[in-house]
């Protein structure tokens, strides 16, 4: 049997063509990449098209399944009346370690115990929907869903609109108002948030970022909570003292075991001590319910027919899959995955999302679909056709307005919930900062020597020689990649572009330019729940143009570095203009500032550090001036050729210029005087104080004179060495006085985080 898709969607796949098809899937897959930040399956623009006659009896037997489930759980975990029967597969039931004994009794505030339950579907060849499995500990499916409608949407439009078909986001709408709903207590706005695990799926890791966004709830660690007198809060940003803010509901896509070290045993995540107690108490409502993975039990499955006779009194409308059907499947249209130009028939798995609402139990209309046959994998959008005559709602179309008795103005409790900063976001958000300087600063540092290497390799003599020799050595001294340049013959083309290949693409080298991006990608993903989506086009062609460097047959060094200079600045505007200024936004301004002052003052200690003749000092002051844009301002205030006490001048005292150390200085300085303080902080305040008195002490020509005793041939060492690692280990003081503070020494740093680099 073949799936029969709508007229409309088989005639707009006829006029898209092959070709059409093709450049639809790439697009498709390069942005889910770009969002994902990782490579994925392969995207089949031809959607899974289920009829509204088909979909009615499929979300009828979902949602009977999951109030089955529901039941099941209750009584499991309650008064476990199904053991008594021999219905239940008793032996297999009590033998599985997800059975946790800890959690029965554990009460809910709903009429439901399960808030959200993924099964995944298939369709036999005589028209029967049948079960494969069930994802009730760890549900998962809503994000991909919506980042695969939203990228079709885009990559192939008109087939979109000429397919008349069921919205996601009203689903979404619901179930955050039913959230809400439920979570309010003693007349306040309840706090919900997403307790997720590390993961090694970065689609996985997407997608409960996703799920989090849609809801409305801040993405917490298990190191972001904390329990005490049966209640469970955030760690705030701050000392350990605070109290920290309420925590009502954790949706937890982190599996049960993992979660509570004092009732579940030892876990990799550490887990939250005391979760298990506060959900007892009630002060606290987990969802899934902790012990929810038992109903995944393949025993329980196949006893779910006699289950729903015996505990709902009806026929199971959804029954399991039976061993061996695979070779039974109705088939869908799909691209040829061999590369033909017709459409092929290819059979595939569907995974369902079934969420609870204030109407029961409701069922996303879309989802997943995944090939099932020997061929390559592809991803498939569902799409939940309505008939023709019947009106869709448009994407925009706001949800009608509640009545004011039925639905409490959320007011400024629901303001301040959704303000919520945890440590480990602030922890992110401060690196994150920090990561984009380094990526910036590293690429217009290479491409900036790159530039000027160029030009001196088309002089002769030997003043271009030594120039471009300390221009090479400063790459090394300011990335910390020693021996690096400084064991390199400048005169070797080839061990030049060799050394230059690693600082680009040496991912596992700190101090590559590399390094510091897949530090920045990391954290970023971390973060999508808090930044804009329009940032994730910029981080994905800042990666293509990564792969690329130094690659056969790809563009000149210099324009790859100019394409990623150009994507941190479109990355900082786009930051910009779509964050609010709240107390993460000053974190991460914390550690741009910081960053942005170390990578300066690292710069002028290896270029300007040892004194050289005047011939090759005005080279390296040239490069100086355009690594840090400060060339038109230097040109405007002096009016003479670039000379380097005067252009230390400028980058050291100007408070007008972006880059100059006096201007990062001001900024910090205005951020640590927003930052929340229960009581005075002289750790933060004492070594900015210190930093602005030694540079205000600072004379340029003092500094680049060469110190007393030093010979004063070329490479004379000056005063700018020592008084340079002064002010950055004055930096790191700071820094760390921060981390300590906000985010405590042992979440400080992220596993990317090189601070010497």
């Amino acid at each position: 049997m073949t799936a029969t898709p709508p007229q409309a969607l088989v005639d707009e796949l006829g006029r898209l063509g092959s070709a059409g098809r093709r450049r639809a899937a790439a697009a498709a897959a390069s942005m889910i990449a770009g969002d994902v930040s990782a490579a994925v399956p392969f995207v089949d623009p031809v959607p899974v098209a289920v009829g509204a006659e088909a979909w009615a009896e499929l979300t009828a037997g979902l949602v009977q399944r999951v109030r089955l489930l529901d039941a099941l759980y209750a009584d499991l975990y309650g008064p476990r009346t199904v053991l008594s029967t021999d219905v239940a597969p008793i032996a297999e039931l009590l033998s599985d370690p997800a059975y946790l004994r800890v959690a029965t009794g554990i009460p809910s505030r709903g009429s439901h115990h399960l808030l959200a339950v993924t099964t995944t579907v298939t369709r036999t060849v005589d028209g029967a929907w049948v079960v494969l499995e069930d994802s009730v500990d760890v549900p998962e499916g809503a994000g991909t869903t919506l980042e695969l409608r939203r990228v079709l949407s885009r990559c192939a439009p008109t087939l979109y609109r000429s397919t008349p078909l069921r919205r996601l986001h009203p689903f979404f709408d619901a179930v955050r108002t039913s959230l809400h709903h439920r979570t309010r207590t003693d007349g306040r706005v309840g706090r919900t948030v997403v307790l997720t695990a590390d993961t090694d799926d970065p689609l996985r890791a997407f997608d409960h970022s996703w799920m989090a966004n849609l809801l409305g709830a801040p993405v917490v660690s298990v190191g972001d909570l904390r329990t005490g007198s049966g209640a469970l809060t955030l760690r705030l940003p701050g000392l350990d003292s605070d109290p920290g803010d309420t925590v009502d509901a954790v949706l937890r896509l982190a599996p049960s075991p993992l979660l509570d070290p004092l009732d579940l045993g030892p876990t990799p995540l550490g887990g939250v001590t005391g979760l298990v107690e506060a959900a007892r108490c009630g002060d606290v409502e987990i969802f899934n319910p902790l012990g929810a993975g038992l109903l995944e039990n393949p025993a329980l499955r196949a006893a779910l027919p006699d289950l729903c006779r015996q505990m709902l009194h009806e026929d199971l409308l959804l029954r399991p899959a039976e061993a061996g059907q695979g070779a039974d499947l109705a088939a869908w249209l799909c691209l040829d995955p061999a590369g033909g130009d017709e459409l092929v028939e290819r059979p595939v798995r569907i995974q369902l999302l079934v969420m609870a609402t204030d109407d029961g139990f409701e069922v996303l209309p879309g989802g997943v679909a995944r090939t099932a046959d020997d061929g390559p994998p592809a991803l498939k959008d569902v799409w939940v056709t309505v008939p023709e005559s019947s009106a869709v709602p448009d994407d925009g179309e706001p949800a009608p307005a509640a009545p004011e008795s039925q639905h409490a103005s959320p007011g400024r409790g629901a303001l301040t919930a959704s303000l919520a900063m945890t440590r480990s976001i602030g922890s992110d958000l401060f690196w994150f900062g920090r990561y984009l300087e380094r990526v910036d600063s590293t690429a217009r540092l290479l491409r900036t020597v790159l530039d000027t290497s160029n030009d001196l390799e088309s002089e002769r003599g030997r003043t271009a020689g030594i120039a471009r020799s300390a221009l090479l050595r400063a790459v090394t001294d300011v990335t910390a990649t020693a021996p690096g340049f400084h064991d390199v013959d400048a005169g070797d083309p080839a061990a030049v572009r060799t050394e230059i290949t690693s600082l680009l693409s040496d991912r596992h080298r700190p101090g590559s330019l590399a390094h510091a991006y897949v530090a920045l990608a990391h954290t970023t993903r971390t973060l999508r729940d808090l930044v804009s989506d329009e940032i994730w086009p910029v981080i994905a062609r800042m990666r293509r143009h990564f792969h690329g460097l130094g690659q056969q047959d790809s563009p000149p060094l210099e324009q790859g570095l100019t394409e990623i200079v150009d994507g941190c600045l479109t990355l900082s505007g786009a930051v910009a203009d779509s964050m609010p200024r709240n107390l993460g936004w000053d974190l991460m301004e914390a550690g741009r500032k910081i960053e942005r002052s170390l990578a300066l003052l690292a710069l002028l200690r290896a270029m300007l550090g040892r004194r050289q003749r005047r011939a090759v000092e005005a080279h390296v002051a040239a490069a100086v001036a355009a690594m840090t844009e400060s060339g038109a301002s230097y040109r405007r205030s002096y009016q003479a050729a670039v000379q380097p006490e005067l252009l230390l001048e400028l980058l050291l005292s100007d408070t007008t210029l972006p880059r100059s150390i006096a201007f990062q200085l001001d900024r910090l300085s205005r951020v640590l005087d927003r930052l929340p303080e229960v009581s005075p902080s002289p750790e933060l305040r004492a070594p900015l104080t210190a930093l602005r008195g030694r540079l205000a002490s600072w004379d340029p020509h003092t500094l680049l004179a060469p110190v007393a005793g030093a010979d004063a041939s070329d490479g004379a060492p000056t005063a700018l060495l020592a008084e340079a690692d002064a002010a950055m280990d004055t930096l790191r003081e700071l820094a760390t006085a921060l981390e300590n503070r906000f985010f405590r020494p042992s979440e400080s740093t992220s596993r990317w985080g090189v601070d010497d680099v």
